[in-house]
């Protein structure tokens, strides 16, 4: 990540890096790291994904915010594809573009259709805004490699003093999610588009321990429950009974026919994701 942040064209003198500490044992900034010059370290000891997206927004002074994974590559124009794009199309609040992965083997046949959870996106050449985000489809803005406003960035931050919203991320080994996917959505909310940019390009780096069953069927469930938790606690009204998808989970076994053993415990943790994401108390979700 730092080599591929070190190339970039941008001139250091027009960005910054913000190097979030998220609770790390030994401290990032004690290992022999070779890091751009223009680093500046922030020490983050509430675990969790969305914590240490709060303290980089906290103390980012650039008008345009980029968000880097230490497992994702961004390509050497990256920064100025994005500052282009923001300076260029103020309508803007938050971008992606391509992200394609470097597997450490190959993914396995079973896996194909849930791909894209593993932050994978290319939906062609063409650019698409949208500015209403229950109807963009699957090419909304995921947290690797987001492009936001700062002003977008800090409307989301004083949103999420909300604790509920704060266990919308990764915690530890917990698969939780869609932190990423409510502060892009705070740009619609402020009247700008989300955009997919495909000259933005990223590669995402996925391990071995990422393309196994047991770690797609608890993603596949984690997305499923926190994006309709997502959805309730952004107003939105459903059916909390869930009865319709609590049915298709009952007749789920007499469909196996048709599907793969490692398909169907794929399809069956979607369903029950999105019946406990309709059902369970927002007060006390976990």
């Amino acid at each position: 990540m730092f080599a591929a942040l070190d190339a970039q064209l941008l001139p250091k003198d027009e960005w910054e890096l913000v190097l979030v500490d998220n609770a790390s044992n030994p401290p990032l900034k004690t290992r022999d790291w070779r890091v751009p010059d223009n680093v500046r370290w922030v020490v983050e000891p509430d675990l969790g994904l969305t914590p240490a997206r709060l303290a980089g927004i906290a103390v980012a002074k650039g008008r345009v915010i980029v968000l880097i994974d230490d497992d994702t590559l961004p390509t050497s124009d990256y920064l100025r594809v994005a500052l282009d794009l923001m300076d260029g199309r103020p309508e803007i609040g938050a971008a992606g573009g391509r992200i394609h992965g470097e597997f450490a083997e190959p993914p396995p046949t079973w896996a194909g259709g849930y791909l894209d959870l593993l932050a994978l996106r290319d939906f062609g050449d063409r650019s698409i805004r949208a500015l209403i985000y229950n109807e963009i489809g699957p090419w909304e803005p995921c947290g690797a490699g987001m492009v936001i406003r700062g002003e977008v960035a800090r409307t989301y931050a004083a949103r999420a003093r909300d604790p509920r919203r704060r266990r919308l991320d990764r915690v530890g080994d917990a698969l939780s999610s869609c932190g990423d996917t409510d502060l892009a959505r705070t740009a619609p909310d402020l009247g700008m588009y989300l955009a997919y940019e495909p000259a933005l390009r990223l590669t995402h780096v996925i391990p071995a321990d990422r393309l196994r069953l047991d770690y797609f069927v608890r993603l596949t469930y984690t997305v499923q429950r926190d994006g309709w938790l997502l959805y309730r606690l952004r107003g939105r009204e459903c059916d909390l009974t869930g009865w319709r998808l609590l049915t298709s989970l009952v007749a789920l076994p007499f469909r196996s026919f048709s599907l793969s053993p490692r398909r169907w415990l794929l399809r069956a943790a979607s369903m029950y994701g999105q019946i406990k994401g309709r059902s369970v108390l927002l007060e006390n979700h976990d």
